[in-house]
């Protein structure tokens, strides 16, 4: 359902917006990026975050503008310097080509299971590489859609970073963070770092754990994702 008014946002929330994110402070952290999601609003509300948010040096600013508009995406980031990052909704290699043959993104995003599987996410990524921009694939899904990503990942020059979905984390007792337990017999495991090593196993390199999905599938059902 969308409300009145859905992806305008008041001055006040832009304002608040903006002194949230200066409050973090990683511009006295320098060995924190952190990347910016403003998700979808208004073309004109877009413009002013990234104004707003810009002289923070973000790692990049994520979806500044409406779905699949191109178009809007070349008027809202006219003369900005920022990073700017989109495509996690966007449907096939096309659209990635015209927004870097454009020279509008520094940053794909594109989401295996949106995008056309593996190899058309693999054919995004070489063709932002022809364009000098980086790879963030897109993951909110699944485990199973963070092994396949993980794949794309690990033959790609351009790889910047990988988002997960933290509801499928299990912390272990000494710390460890496991992405994936109950549903794959060896989990990945986050290193101090925040990263995990790609599998040498065949296909994806894991393997699934009925018993696990078993005890994931007796926990209740939540229309809320957390």
């Amino acid at each position: 359902v969308v409300e009145p008014g859905a992806g305008v946002v008041t001055l006040t929330t832009r304002r608040l917006t903006s002194d949230a994110a200066r409050s973090l402070g990683w511009h006295d952290a320098p060995d924190v990026d952190v990347a910016i999601d403003i998700h979808n609003p208004n073309p004109a509300i877009g413009r002013q975050l990234i104004e707003a948010l810009a002289p923070l040096r973000p790692l990049f600013i994520e979806e500044p503008m409406p779905v699949e508009r191109v178009d809007a995406l070349a008027r809202i980031i006219e003369g900005t310097t920022a990073t700017i990052a989109a495509g996690e909704r966007w449907m096939g290699k096309w659209i990635f080509f015209d927004a870097l043959s454009s020279g509008l993104l520094a940053v794909v995003q594109p989401d295996i299971a949106h995008a056309g599987g593996i190899t058309e996410t693999k054919k995004i990524a070489v063709l932002a590489e022809a364009a000098y921009a980086k790879l963030a694939v897109h993951c909110p899904l699944s485990p199973m859609a963070f092994a396949a990503s993980i794949q794309v990942d690990a033959c790609s020059t351009n790889f910047l970073v990988q988002e997960h979905n933290e509801v499928n984390d299990t912390r272990r007792d000494d710390g460890t963070t496991l992405i994936g337990a109950g549903f794959f017999k060896d989990p990945y495991a986050l290193d101090d770092e925040g990263c995990v090593a790609v599998p040498d196993g065949p296909g994806l390199g894991i393997e699934l754990d009925p018993k696990g999905f078993e005890k994931v599938m007796e926990k209740p059902w939540s229309a809320v994702r957390g």
